[in-house]
């Protein structure tokens, strides 16, 4: 997901479909962004005919894609920078207005405070798919085409589909908190099973594609079998979700197999990141060893793709086999990294605690702070469950909430599982944040929190304590 700066998000829709949270206060920053961002660091040929793209989304949506997914119908707010342009939606929200000479369009000066990523949100209890135009893919450093972006646009209208006629696709991304820390063993079969992958989808031959495939079934098999069932149905449940979705878009624009495949890396990081291309990968296998795949899992004949997979593979060719050579390999490279990783991680943490300025401390009390938001892409575990998050989180609990965006945090579980601890170095204000009891109201340095009661204490002369109720 691609985000800007804060805009006081907490009006998105919470996981699990319910209303929009609503929070009395720093509404003003909505119209602080263009002064404060006034480009955001976007050059200025980001900025592509939003006309030019939607009659490509258009073009490439009338293909048909999945059973009962209607695209054309789904609207769309894009944001280039300058205005938040929407598509296709029934009648103008507030403070929208029409467009001239397009019937079916409405703009609103500036960005809207919904509009801050490729995502699904909702506008008056209508889902949307939202976009923002960006110039390059952050994977492979390379511009993106217009079919691409137009790709990219479809691909969150299917999450906007999935929203209507599978709102229990959704993976719970708050497993990714205390998700184990790799080892030799994990990296190593994690690496076997995306390698098996890529050659049963490189294979010329459809016996060739099985033998790979169902050696990257046992291999995932065997992999998670040895985590917990919430992590083991967490990486299923992301398969379908996500790998569906990017499915789909490289389907509608036509992009390689290839293209956009991330280096293996760690988790809880790397596991989102290859729940994309292995699952699209699997459904390409699937297109190609069981054309009527789409339509059963629609009529809910099964689950999980890979569980699909295993069953079309049935009494198939036997698994096809790394040689003992290329088994050497993946150990050692894995041990190696796993190595290296380590002395990474504890580099980061140093990092992290010696930044300079206040620090603030979060602390939960007997009300648990619980996930809202997050981004993926820039979580790094320096420890068994203490994940430091380099763009944005949100948390949240009955009384209140805090937003952490474009600057680290560390978030640390307790012994119960549970958001224990999100500390925030760097502030710039030496007391940013009064001390006593009441209610806790912080906006400096990209955090904003708002909690309705809390206690304030100091430790040392740089570090403030909120202890939540």
């Amino acid at each position: 997901m691609m985000l800007i700066p804060p805009l006081f998000r907490f009006g998105r829709i919470p996981r699990g479909g319910k209303g929009p949270v609503r929070l009395p206060f720093i509404v003003f920053l909505v119209s602080l962004v263009s002064a404060l961002w006034p480009g955001s660091g976007v050059p200025a040929d980001v900025r592509t005919d939003v006309f030019a793209l939607m009659a490509e989304v258009r073009r490439l949506e009338s293909a048909p894609l999945w059973p009962g997914f209607k695209p054309a119908a789904i609207p769309v707010a894009l944001y280039d920078y300058r205005n938040t342009y929407l598509f296709n939606f029934p009648n103008p929200p507030k403070n929208f207005h029409p467009v001239p000479n397009w019937d079916d369009v409405c703009v609103f000066d500036g960005q809207h405070p919904a509009v801050f990523g490729n995502r699904r949100t909702r506008f008056d209890d209508t889902w949307v798919a939202t976009f923002l135009l960006k110039l390059d893919s952050p994977v492979t450093g390379k511009p993106y085409s217009l079919a691409e972006m137009a790709g990219i646009v479809i691909h969150e209208k299917f999450h906007v589909f999935q929203a209507l006629s599978h709102p229990d696709w959704r993976p719970n991304d708050a497993v990714l908190l205390d998700y184990p820390l790799d080892t030799a063993v994990s990296v190593t079969l994690r690496t076997m099973e995306i390698e098996a992958l890529r050659r049963a989808i490189a294979a010329e031959r459809d016996e060739a594609a099985a033998g790979w495939a169902r050696a990257a079934m046992n291999i995932r098999r065997q992999r998670l079998g040895v985590l917990t069932r919430r992590h083991s149905v967490y990486e299923k449940e992301l398969l379908r979700f996500e790998g569906i979705a990017e499915y789909i878009e490289y389907l509608a624009c036509g992009r390689p197999a290839f293209d956009g495949v991330p280096a293996v890396g760690f988790a809880p990081k790397a596991v989102r990141e290859s729940g994309y291309f292995e699952g699209r990968w699997a459904a390409d296998l699937l297109d190609r060893l069981d054309a009527g795949w789409k339509g059963a899992m629609e009529a809910n004949e099964f689950g999980y793709m890979e569980d699909r997979l295993e069953a079309v593979l049935g009494e198939g060719p036997p698994p096809s086999e790394f040689s003992s050579v290329e088994m050497r390999t993946f150990r050692e490279r894995a041990a190696s990294a796993v190595w290296k990783n380590e002395g990474e991680r504890k580099e980061k943490l140093k990092t992290f605690d010696a930044r300079l300025g206040t620090c603030v401390e979060f602390v939960s009390g007997r009300i648990p702070l619980r996930l809202e938001m997050l981004d993926p892409s820039s979580m790094e575990a320096v420890g068994a469950g203490k994940i430091i998050h380099g763009r944005w989180i949100v948390l949240k609990n009955e009384d209140g909430v805090v937003e952490v965006f474009d600057r680290p945090c560390l978030t640390e579980l307790n012994d119960e599982g549970r958001i224990g601890r999100l500390v925030c170095p760097g502030i710039s204000r030496r007391n940013p944040v009064r001390l006593g009891t009441g209610p806790v109201s912080f906006q400096l340095d990209g955090v904003v929190a708002y909690f309705k009661s809390g206690w304030v204490t100091k430790k040392g002369d740089f570090r403030f304590i909120i202890s939540l109720r």
